[in-house]
């Protein structure tokens, strides 16, 4: 009886399928990148020649709406491009050339107050209320540092804003729901 139970146990057992795993090469899954680099001569109206930091050509193209700053052969720029099948395509790109200015406001109190982005990542202030050292572009935002100072506990501060617009004269930034406008002057 045992060996009927066993036997009658064994034949209601089907076989397992293994499902079939394809393995795609990583580099060939398409994805967002954000890339650092500069502008190439080879760029036309809708597609930008770019020059990542490591010196590798990419082709991308691009609309109006996603260049921050405009484009310019040589120009520093940062960008966040989505891989297809068929193409790179821009989501958000920031000419950071364009962003080393001298950027000027009038404050509250009447008195003008200005933010200057230099190469190199440096920044200053003159009449705002908070001073910020260093700045750089980062996932289509402009991150812009707070020196520590000697002897305070606090960490360094980092303001995160949203680049609305840049413009030959203007730029607008958003932190969360301030937005603070800049004219160019020089």
């Amino acid at each position: 009886m045992a060996v009927l139970l066993f036997v009658s146990c064994e034949e209601k057992k089907k076989p397992v399928v293994q499902p079939v795993v394809n393995i795609q090469p990583l580099d060939e899954i398409p994805g967002i990148f954000e890339a650092h680099g500069t502008i190439g001569d080879g760029t036309s109206m809708n597609v930008l020649e770019f020059i990542n930091d490591d010196g590798d050509t990419l082709y991308i193209t691009v609309n109006g709406q996603a260049v921050m700053g405009g484009v310019h052969v040589g120009d520093e720029m940062e960008m966040i491009y989505n891989v297809t099948e068929d193409d790179n395509i821009a989501s958000v790109a920031v000419n950071l050339t364009a962003l080393q200015h001298l950027w000027s406001q009038r404050g509250q109190n009447g008195r003008e107050q200005s933010l200057e982005l230099n190469s190199g990542g440096r920044a200053s202030t003159y009449d705002m209320a908070i001073d910020y050292d260093s700045w750089q572009g980062k996932d289509g935002l402009l991150l812009l540092h707070s020196p520590k100072k000697l002897g305070d506990e606090c960490p360094a501060v980092v303001d995160t804003f949203e680049i609305m617009q840049l413009t030959a004269d203007s730029l607008v930034l958003m932190n969360g729901n301030l937005v603070t406008e800049f004219e160019r002057y020089n």
